[in-house]
């Protein structure tokens, strides 16, 4: 190797500023020639002003001002201004890969977008073994036309529908009841639940395939989404599967109950039902919203065999290891958690899309797409055939690692190369780094591409922070949505884009006037190698989502970082920079989706912040874009920005598609008897939905909580309402000597049909041990429980008595989702843009009952109701099987009323969907 190997490379020309021209001119001088016979306009217009045109004579010459040792006043002030200004070089003309690059990049963005995933929807008349959306949507409409808590006459149509369509495919189905308790603090939940089971004999029976939806939805919504797709996707999988030969495996169908409530069906099943022994492999699907692509977003440990066989089952896979990886660390949970908890492989579905719609009363089948629909049904048949047929002996092989690219399908490896991955990410950025040294790079210049990497996800993350600041105070419906912070954001996560993009070409400009491209390129890449090794040790299996891209930007890198040419980014440079960008945004514009659609708009900081680092990887593939005007791409970003925002601006207004959220509730508090109508505290008066409750009902007082109920301490604003005649619970008391003493068993039953009832305890007891006579799981002292469902009789609540005072006293709360049975559906009408607020108990009717039992009589006594005495002895004389029932001066039980006025709990129901 010779001396000149050694030698740096010289930036060229074009980097150095110099057309074409100037650099003949240097070279003549170099030679010691004359200058060029054509000169340039600068030149010939100097020349023509010499002494032979007849110009003026030049000051300095004719005073010495200029040369060595001569005053500086000696020179006139107008020598300047004679001097000739140098012309500007005409920029070349625009390229042709000045949009070209952004084009191709926005095509690939849209192309890779999760929404392009989900198939055109099949139709009612698709071969019987085909699925079909159309098929599915009948089901749909049928068990989403109305609200179908557990415990409402909806519910049990519902219960009956699902058994009759199980009979029309010709299974044998069966309800399995049960009370399901859950439990933590001083909190405790239980419900009759009544889990839709049947089973599907195959030709080797043994070894089962379990399908799982749940049937019932949350509060008042209608749950078309959540789960009426699940258990509709189920009901025509069924019948595609039954349309051809019988699976090697049986297939066990399991529509649960109580879901939304803490997943007390799933939860019954496992523990009590004889067939869970018999199942390997669980298949449940979930949704969360209306639309979108079906996500396969969970499985269970040791998870290689399962997602290799559904990676070649399905034709249109959509999943991603980082969600496995994140979801296994948050608190989240479904029907698919208590299998996975009791040792059962299985995959868990869900598709996120318009997710506004969750837990609403909007949820409607209207708010459900057809392509959703197929898609669910696509994959959920394809893994039902494929585990049906497979060998379920050993269904467990060490976890892999998985995710679905854009345009390739679904990759899926070991661990081995996730490290290998890893390592070679690192490698080639280092010797892209190492090249680029050798090729005259320099330490600054790198250094500058690395701080603009950092300010472009900084500013990018700064611009999402503010965004979301601001734009939440413009919408009425945020904090009232479960799966979403506004209606509308998908134009706001447009304007972030754009902002990322634009803060990120404004620094790169600003940098290349001091650095090269090629420096530039490789010291910015050090922000999104780091983080692709961090995810190689922290999230290994999700890894691939950052290794993949940095991966592909370091070897662009590397290979144009010594590619020489006459042009600022020539034909063979240009390709390999947008190869590397296209791989980037295939693989994080399906991240950036599934962050924002799981997350909403209140994640806008991270979101700027991935977005940004997008942006990082795309840069060096748009420097053609800054020819001729390096300001041109910064400012269209800008004004694309600007426009997305303004359309995301004029949604924020209520309209029947995006409804603001109202609040009306009635109560009754017998004890006081006292009727109100309760509206939301929280928002101010000029709020649409508080509006509307002031503009309907007068009197409205300050905020203040719903004492006594049991709700929490959130601020309602009451005004007078009529006090409704019916009848109040029926309440029963039976004596017992228990292992931890002597109990009083309280039997409750609605006179109302009311979908829960719920007991609140004083501070000082008593002490709550059983529901139903399934002991609670508390550790602490329990001071709020409520039981949801239709028992078969009375719901029967468990106190310990030996050591307490002689008197018990709690309230009885019944909650009724269907007030308008009580008080007329006329208060609860709402103009079209307004929708009832789930977050704050809407359209439902509060009915509190205090009660006293003497212990020593066992009489009750009841507010609100006529005197029934009752004698029979308490457990102080002895006896075991007295009871009485409700009987209470009105007066008598006023006084004890504020016994029971702690609001310890809140009556919503537990959070159990994905």
């Amino acid at each position: 190797m010779s001396d000149k190997d050694d030698l740096p490379e010289i930036p060229s020309w074009e980097e150095l500023g110099l057309t074409p021209e100037e650099v003949e001119e240097l070279e003549r001088e170099a030679r010691g020639e004359p200058p060029s016979a054509t000169p340039g306009p600068a030149k010939a217009d100097a020349r023509a002003q010499g002494p032979g045109t007849g110009a003026a004579p030049d000051p300095e010459r004719e005073t010495g001002a200029g040369r060595p040792g001569a005053p500086k006043a000696a020179r006139p002030a107008a020598a300047k201004r004679e001097r000739a200004p140098r012309e500007k070089t005409p920029r070349p003309p625009v390229s042709p890969l000045t949009w070209v690059t952004p084009l191709a990049l926005v095509v690939v963005a849209f192309l890779s977008s999760t929404s392009r995933i989900a198939p055109p929807p099949a139709a009612a008349n698709a071969p019987a073994a085909e699925f079909s959306a159309a098929r599915a949507r009948a089901h749909l409409e049928r068990i989403a036309r109305r609200a179908h808590p557990p415990g409402s006459p909806e519910h049990a149509a519902v219960r009956a529908y699902l058994l009759d369509e199980l009979a029309d495919l010709g299974l044998e189905p069966e309800v399995q009841t049960a009370t399901s308790v859950t439990g933590r603090g001083s909190f405790a939940r239980a419900a009759t639940v009544r889990n839709v089971v049947a089973r599907a004999a195959g030709s080797s029976p043994g070894d089962a395939v379990l399908l799982t939806a749940h049937y019932d939805g949350r509060g008042i919504a209608t749950a078309a989404g959540d789960d009426g797709v699940g258990v509709s996707v189920i009901l025509e999988a069924v019948r595609a599967l039954r349309a051809g030969p019988a699976p090697r495996n049986d297939v066990i169908v399991l529509f649960t109950d109580a879901e939304e409530l803490g997943l007390l069906g799933a939860r019954a099943f496992v523990d009590e039902h004889p067939w869970l022994d018999d199942v390997a492999l669980v298949v449940s699907v979930e949704m969360r919203g209306g639309g979108g692509p079906a996500l396969m977003f969970e499985t269970g440990p040791d998870n290689g065999w399962v997602i290799s066989t559904f990676a070649d089952a399905v034709s249109r896979p959509a999943a991603n290891a980082l969600s496995y990886e994140i979801y296994q660390r948050l608190p989240n949970d479904t029907d698919f958690t208590p299998f996975r908890v009791a040792g059962k492989q299985g995959l868990n579905f869900a598709a996120i899309g318009r997710a506004a719609v969750y837990h609403q009363a909007y949820d409607t089948p209207a708010n459900v797409s057809d392509r959703t629909l197929q898609h669910h049904g696509d994959q959920v048949l394809a893994v039902l055939r494929s585990f049906g047929a497979a060998d379920l002996g050993a269904v467990n092989a060490p976890d892999v690692s998985y995710v679905t690219v854009p345009f390739l399908g679904m990759l899926v490896y070991g661990r081995l190369w996730v490290w290998l991955f890893g390592a070679l990410t690192l490698g080639a950025w280092l010797l892209a780094a190492w090249w680029a040294r050798k090729g005259g790079g320099r330490i600054a210049g790198l250094a500058a591409g690395l701080g603009g990497a950092v300010a472009t996800l900084a500013g990018s993350a700064a611009v999402g922070l503010g965004l979301f600041a601001w734009r939440r105070g413009a919408h009425p419906e945020f904090g009232a949505l479960h799966g979403s912070a506004f209606h509308s954001e998908g134009w706001y996560v447009l304007a972030l884009a754009a902002a990322a993009l634009a803060i990120g070409s404004a620094q790169y400009g600003l940098a290349r006037r001091w650095s090269t491209a090629s420096e530039l390129a490789v010291g910015a890449l050090l922000l999104p190698v780091g983080a692709a090794v961090a995810a190689t040790f922290m999230i290994p299996l999700g890894a691939a989502n950052l290794q993949w891209p940095a991966l592909a930007a370091s070897l662009a890198a590397l290979a144009a970082a010594r590619t020489r040419s006459s042009a600022r980014l020539d034909v063979a440079r240009w390709p390999i920079l947008l190869a590397g960008a296209a791989v980037a945004v295939a693989f994080l514009v399906p991240l950036i989706e599934l962050l924002w659609l799981s997350m909403s708009l209140a994640a806008a900081a991270a979101l700027g912040a991935l977005l940004g680092l997008l942006v990082v990887l795309v840069l060096p593939a748009l420097e053609p874009s800054r020819a001729p005007y390096s300001w041109a791409l910064p400012v269209a970003c800008f004004v694309a920005g600007v426009a997305a925002l303004g359309v995301g601006v004029a949604q924020a207004a209520p309209s029947p598609d995006r409804p603001a959220p109202s609040t009306l509730i009635y109560t009754l508090d017998r004890g006081t008897d006292m009727a109100r109508w309760a509206t939301d505290g929280t928002r101010s008066t000029v709020h649409p939905g508080v509006a509307w409750a002031f503009e309907r009902i007068e009197g409205f007082g300050d905020p203040a909580p719903l004492a006594g109920f049991g709700i929490g301490e959130a601020a309602y604003r009451k005004a007078p309402a009529p006090a409704a005649d019916f009848p109040a619970p029926e309440v029963t008391v039976a004596f017992d000597s228990g292992a931890a003493g002597p109990v009083a068993r309280v039997s409750v039953r609605s006179a109302i049909g009311a979908e829960a009832i719920a007991v609140v305890l004083p501070e000082a007891g008593p002490d709550l041990r059983a529901i139903n006579g399934e002991p609670l799981p508390n550790a602490d002292r329990v001071d709020y429980a409520d039981h949801w469902g239709a028992p078969e009789g009375s719901v029967t609540f468990d106190f310990l008595t030996g050591f307490r005072d002689d008197t018990l006293s709690v309230a009885i709360v019944e909650h009724m989702f269907r007030p308008d049975e009580l008080v007329g559906e006329e208060p609860f009408r709402r103009p079209p843009g307004l929708a009832p607020d789930v977050t704050r108990l809407s359209d439902r009717a509060l009915v509190r009952t205090p009660v006293r039992i003497a212990l020593e009589t066992g009489a009750v006594l009841l507010a609100g109701a006529p005197v029934a005495a009752g004698a029979s002895p308490g457990p102080a004389a002895g006896a075991q099987d007295g009871a009485a029932s409700a009987g209470a001066d009105s007066a008598a039980v006023e006084q004890d009323s504020a016994a029971v006025e702690p609001d310890s709990a809140a009556v919503e129901p537990a959070d159990g969907s994905p």
